[in-house]
């Protein structure tokens, strides 16, 4: 049951879920400064000193690579 769990899809709105820093570079395998660098446009501000990005955006770049 436990792998049913992790194969299947995201919902649409899993993938508008707001990822911290941690949990980016996990996914993307990338480090913050080089997603500042390349992705900018990605990412959300969710204070003057944090930053998010949705879980379809890293998705995204973790499948480019």
């Amino acid at each position: 049951m436990d792998t049913e769990k992790n194969n299947r899809q995201p919902t649409w709105l899993e993938l508008e879920r707001v990822l911290e820093r941690p949990e980016i570079e996990d996914l993307t395998s990338l480090s913050i400064d080089t997603l500042k660098r390349h992705h900018r446009d990605k990412f959300v501000n969710l204070s003057p000193r944090r930053i998010g990005m949705k879980l379809r955006d890293a998705l995204a770049i973790a499948s480019s690579k």
